[in-house]
């Protein structure tokens, strides 16, 4: 009876000595993927709806950028290119709404931030219709260069005001200079606006 408790008993320490190995070996996997940076994409599960209006003014069709050669820029591997077709969409050219529509979808779902900021500067230039939720979406972004352009692309109105009242909090030190900037600007124009009066 006494060598089965000992058994027992060494089992028992046994087990705790290999849990606790197992918790060191867990912490250090653990905390050698702590540096690791965790991206963010607060456009991840957004809905993009831009379908242009009807008063919309479209630049002429470029006969270098034709609507096919925009659509396998947008579906490119490389990172360059789908920034490429998003620019010539920030441009509003004559392409179908429903393409452009697909094309800022999945670019707001992009693995690559740069290419998501591209394609906030894209809606905001398309002027769809969600563009305040896209932009106050992209301020929550993990990304420098995704935050950048949603504040840039924020307009004058009461909700941009807001929003930029918000950025002002942002950690970043570009973010708070580029919100001081707009807010500052739009402070002058305020001013002049009132001395017209």
């Amino acid at each position: 009876m006494l060598k089965f408790q000992k058994q027992k008993m060494l089992l028992i320490i046994s087990s705790l000595v290999g849990m606790g190995l197992v918790n060191n070996v867990l912490a250090d996997n653990l905390t050698s993927h702590s540096n690791t940076e965790v991206v963010f994409n607060s456009l991840e599960s957004f809905q993009v709806n831009c379908f242009a209006s009807d008063g919309a003014v479209l630049s002429e069709p470029d006969p270098e950028f034709t609507v096919d050669k925009i659509i396998n820029l947008a579906a490119s591997d490389n990172p360059e290119e789908r920034i490429s077709a998003l620019s010539h969409l920030a441009e509003k050219r004559q392409i179908d709404a429903g393409i452009v529509q697909k094309i800022l979808q999945a670019a707001i779902l992009d693995k690559d931030s740069n290419v998501r900021g591209q394609a906030v500067y894209a809606i905001a230039k398309q002027g769809c219709e969600d563009l305040p939720l896209v932009l106050e979406q992209a301020m929550q972004d993990s990304e420098l260069s995704v935050r950048l352009m949603a504040v840039d692309s924020l307009g004058t109105d009461d909700k941009s005001i807001a929003l930029l009242e918000r950025a002002k909090e942002d950690e970043e030190e570009a973010i708070r200079d580029l919100v001081g900037m707009k807010l500052e600007a739009l402070s002058a124009t305020n001013k002049t606006r009132d001395s017209d009066i």
